[in-house]
């Protein structure tokens, strides 16, 4: 194993024992500055790219505006972005990574993100409701350490009719009360009953985590 890919296994085992907010500020400022090729790169990391082709499937933003939550250092913008959407704007408890995302371009050599926001989704998230047109997660769901309540400012934050396409690692989805969370607000018609697809995270064989998965939940806001 090269130094890399113990680095890459080092911070992602620490990042699947991630239990508070305070654990996750930490490690992402110490990680920031190698995580594209400690992490993304050496772990041969897919779930960004997966996410978005469901996002798309379902029918994007429409032109609107999609907030990615927990960008981290902007994967998931960066392929919003090279896939057409034109107006992103990222979300990370991670102010480190946040510099990092801010570096990012687009095949098109455009911005991958129009604004930057630093929120914990376990505490109260400082923008307007029925902003965005579109929301995508990939990550803040994986760990489980934000729970089901953490989607509560992400319903308010999207505009009637958004596109969602949240994804939740697969063990969590029914232990820590995903499940029921969306069962419910679909039973109050805050959203539509969602699709659900199963994605790697990883490409087959690329890291010791090579068999997780994540379940997207898809669906549209309706309140």
């Amino acid at each position: 194993m090269t130094d890399r890919d113990a680095d890459a296994e080092n911070h992602l085992e620490a990042a699947y024992g991630l239990e508070t907010p305070e654990d996750s500020i930490r490690l992402y400022a110490e990680w920031a500055d190698t995580y594209d090729e400690n992490f993304i790169a050496a772990t041969g990391y897919v779930y960004h790219q997966h996410l978005v082709a469901a996002f798309l499937d379902a029918g994007g933003s429409a032109g609107g505006a999609v907030l990615d939550v927990g960008c981290g250092t902007g994967v998931v913008g960066i392929e919003l972005g090279d896939q057409g959407e034109t107006v992103i704007d990222g979300l990370d408890i991670s102010p480190e990574m946040l510099a990092v995302a801010a570096t990012k371009r687009t095949v098109h050599g455009t911005k991958a993100y129009r604004d930057l926001h630093a929120a914990d989704l376990t505490g109260p998230v400082d923008l307007p409701s029925d902003s965005y047109s579109g929301i995508v997660s990939a990550g803040t769901f994986t760990h489980g350490h934000v729970p089901p309540s953490g989607l509560d400012p992400l319903l308010r934050i999207g505009a009637p009719t958004a596109v969602c396409a949240i994804g939740i690692n697969a063990e969590h989805f029914k232990e820590q009360g995903f499940e029921k969370y969306f069962a419910d607000r679909a039973e109050e018609g805050v959203i539509t009953v969602p699709e659900l697809i199963d994605i790697p995270i990883y490409e087959a064989f690329a890291s010791d985590h090579s068999g997780d998965r994540a379940t997207v939940a898809v669906f549209q806001i309706l309140r």
